[in-house]
C-alpha cells in the first residue's frame, strides 16, 4: 500500500457486547488501526468495549453520550478518522454479519481507485428474511430513479470503504439521515457529487443469534421520507446525470444488436416481485416512474422513437409530427406490455381479453403432429403465444423462443417461478452451426415450435443482413431466420399480438409452406422473403403505431444490402 493510501477500520456499535469480541478477533490479523464508535450502548456493552480497548493497542474507542443511530456513529467515526490523518475508512458491522475475509478485496479495490466509494455487493443465502429481501429491492428501485443509473447495485450494505476527504466535504455541507437511512442517502449524495461507486461481491449472512436494531415502522418511515427528499431534489442534479448517461459521453456507440442487455434480467426480476406484491394493476401504476426514468435518461432511445414516428407521420399513419408527449406515450406502451407479459406468464389473462384471427392455420399445424417456425417481431406482446397454445386441444405444445442472449436459462428460471407449468422457454443460440441446426431439427420433428423475432439483426453476425423496404426506406433484416427455415424444411407462420381498444388481438397467417433458397437465385429469394416479412410487419405497425418496441435506429446498418455475402 502506498503512503497516500492510509486506511482504518470503522465499527459502529450499539449493544453488540456478545458479538464484538469475535468480530475484532477476525479483524486483528489485518493489522489495521480500528475506530470503534460506541453509539450509547447499555452498561454491560460499555464495559465490554472498555475492556477490549485496554487489551488491543490498535483499537481506539470513542463514545457518543446517547444513542443517535448507526449513521450518526459512522459520521462521527469519519470525522475522527480525518483528525487522525487516515485517507479511507472501512465500515464493517459489529455483529459479524459481514465476511471479514473479503476486507482485503475491498482494500485492494480502494487502493486502485482512491477517489471511489467502495461497497460490498451482498450475496445472500437462504437465511435472509423475505421482508428484508423485498424491502431492499424497493430501495434499489428508488435509488435507480434518483441516480438515473444502474451503477449502484446495492445502497444498503454497510460493508464499505469511504474516501475520507470527499465524505467529509459532503457531511460538512449537507445533513444526512442518522439512522437506517444513512447508508443509502450518503451513497446517493456521493454519487451526485461525482464520486465513483464500485462494488465487490461479498457473502452476507444473518446469524441465528444476530441482533437487529431495525425498527419496522419508524425506520421504514425514515427511509420513505429519505427517498421522497432525494426524488424531489434529483431534478437539481439532472444536467450532470443526463451528461453521464448521454451517448456522447461514451467512446463508441454500438449497434443495438451488439449492446449488452444491461439490467434486463434484474429489471424483470424486480417487476416480478412487484407483480406478486401489487398485482397487475399495481405494477402498472408503479411502472410510471420507471418509464419516466428511462424517458429522461435515454436520449438515444428518445431520438430513435422520434425518428420512427416522424416516418409514420410522413406516411400519413400519424396525423401530427411527434412531440415529447407522443414519445413518452410510446415508452408507456412498452411498460404496459411488460405488465401484461408477466400477467400472461402467470395465467391471469382472461380468455375474453384475446381475439384470434387465423387460428385455424395454427391448429392445422398442431394437428399434424409436426412442429413449425413462427416469425414475429418486437411489436405488441408475443409472449401471449402461451395463451394461444392453451386454446389448442394439445395444450402441452412446447414453444422455444430463439434468443441471442447469455441470460436465456435465467429467464427460463424466472418464467418457471411465475408458472411451473409454462409451455414457453427461451433457447439460447450463439451462432447457427451444424450442431445447433440438428438440435432444432429434432425439436421440430418432436412437435415443438420455434419462435424467431425477425426485426433484430444478429449480434454474432451483424453484417449478414438483407435489405427490404420498411416504412418508406431500405432497412436491414437478418438473413438467419430465412436460412434456418430453409434448413429445417418445415412450415413457417407469422404471428403478431396487438393490444387494441377491446383487448389483445392475435393475428396468425401462413408465411411459407417451405422456404426455398435455390443456389442460383439465393440472393433474390432472400430479398423476396425479407420483403414479405417487412410488409407484414409494416401492416402491424400501421395498425398499432405505438407498439413497435425497437428503441434504436433501425435503419442504420454497417452495410446495406449485404445479401451478396455468403453466410
Amino acid at each position: 500500500m502506498t503512503t497516500a493510501f492510509n486506511p482504518c477500520l470503522l465499527i459502529p456499535c450499539y449493544n453488540h457486547g456478545r458479538q464484538i469480541g469475535a468480530t475484532l478477533s477476525a479483524l486483528e490479523l489485518l493489522q489495521l488501526p480500528c475506530l470503534l464508535i460506541d453509539d450509547g450502548s447499555d452498561t454491560d456493552t460499555a464495559q465490554v468495549l472498555d475492556r477490549l480497548a485496554q487489551q488491543h493497542a490498535w483499537l481506539t474507542l470513542a463514545r457518543l453520550p446517547a444513542n443517535r443511530g448507526k449513521g450518526a456513529a459512522v459520521a462521527h467515526g469519519i470525522a475522527l478518522a480525518a483528525t487522525h490523518g487516515y485517507s479511507h475508512a472501512l465500515q464493517i458491522d459489529a455483529d459479524g454479519q459481514h465476511d471479514s475475509a473479503d476486507v482485503p478485496k475491498l482494500l485492494t479495490l480502494a487502493r486502485d481507485n482512491p477517489d471511489a466509494l467502495i461497497s460490498g455487493w451482498p450475496q445472500y443465502g437462504d437465511d435472509m428474511p423475505s421482508s428484508r429481501r423485498y424491502g431492499r429491492w424497493i430501495t434499489h428501485f428508488w435509488v435507480w430513479i434518483e441516480t438515473l443509473s444502474f451503477a449502484i447495485k446495492d445502497s444498503m450494505c454497510g460493508f464499505r470503504i469511504y474516501p475520507i476527504a470527499a465524505t467529509q466535504q459532503l457531511l460538512a455541507r449537507r445533513r444526512v439521515g442518522e439512522r437506517m437511512d444513512f447508508d443509502t442517502e450518503i451513497m446517493v449524495r456521493l454519487y451526485w457529487a461525482g464520486v465513483p461507486v464500485l462494488f465487490q461481491p461479498t457473502q452476507v449472512r444473518y446469524p441465528a443469534d444476530g441482533q437487529s436494531h431495525f425498527q419496522l415502522w419508524r425506520d421504514n418511515l425514515r427511509i420513505s421520507w429519505m427517498h421522497t427528499r432525494l426524488v424531489l431534489e434529483m431534478p437539481l442534479h439532472l444536467p450532470r446525470l443526463l451528461a453521464a448517461t448521454s451517448p456522447s459521453s461514451r467512446s463508441v456507440e454500438r449497434l443495438w444488436s451488439q449492446k449488452a442487455e444491461r439490467g434486463a434480467w434484474w429489471g424483470l426480476r424486480i417487476s416480478l416481485w412487484c407483480f406478486r406484491l401489487l398485482g397487475r394493476r399495481g405494477l402498472g401504476l408503479l411502472l410510471y416512474p420507471v418509464i419516466a426514468y428511462f424517458f429522461i435518461a435515454n436520449r438515444s432511445a428518445r431520438a430513435a422513437s422520434r425518428d420512427y414516428m416522424t416516418r409514420l407521420h410522413r406516411l400519413g399513419v400519424l396525423p401530427l409530427p411527434p412531440d415529447n408527449g407522443a414519445i413518452y406515450r410510446h415508452f408507456l406502451a412498452f411498460g404496459s406490455a411488460l405488465a401484461d407479459r408477466l400477467a400472461s406468464w402467470a395465467n391471469v389473462m382472461r380468455r375474453d381479453e384475446l381475439t384470434f384471427h387465423g387460428y385455424d392455420h395454427f391448429q392445422r399445424q398442431v394437428d399434424s403432429g409436426r412442429g413449425a417456425i413462427i416469425f414475429t417481431g418486437h411489436v405488441g406482446n408475443i409472449e401471449l403465444t402461451r395463451s394461444l397454445l392453451r386454446q389448442s386441444p394439445n395444450a402441452h405444445v412446447k414453444v422455444n423462443v430463439l434468443v441471442f442472449t447469455r441470460h436465456a436459462e435465467r429467464f427460463n428460471q424466472l418464467m418457471r417461478e411465475v408458472n411451473p407449468n409454462s409451455a414457453l422457454s427461451l433457447l439460447q443460440v450463439d451462432e447457427l452451426g451444424p450442431a445447433s441446426a440438428l438440435e432444432l431439427q429434432q425439436k421440430i420433428e418432436a412437435g415443438e415450435w420455434l419462435v424467431i423475432a425477425v426485426d433484430r439483426t444478429s449480434p454474432t453476425a451483424p453484417d449478414r443482413v438483407v435489405s427490404a423496404d420498411f416504412l418508406g426506406e431500405a432497412a436491414p433484416f437478418p438473413q438467419g431466420p430465412f436460412i434456418l427455415g430453409a434448413l429445417l424444411r418445415c412450415p413457417v407462420l407469422l404471428l403478431f399480438c396487438l393490444r387494441e381498444r377491446d383487448g389483445y388481438h392475435v393475428y396468425v397467417e401462413p408465411f411459407a409452406e417451405r422456404i426455398e433458397l435455390p443456389r442460383k437465385q439465393r440472393e433474390a429469394a432472400l430479398a423476396n422473403y425479407a420483403q414479405q416479412f417487412a410488409s407484414a410487419l409494416e401492416r402491424m405497425v400501421r395498425r398499432a403505431p405505438l407498439q413497435w418496441f425497437n428503441f434504436f435506429d433501425f435503419w442504420r446498418t454497417p452495410a446495406i444490402p449485404s445479401s451478396t455475402k455468403k453466410p
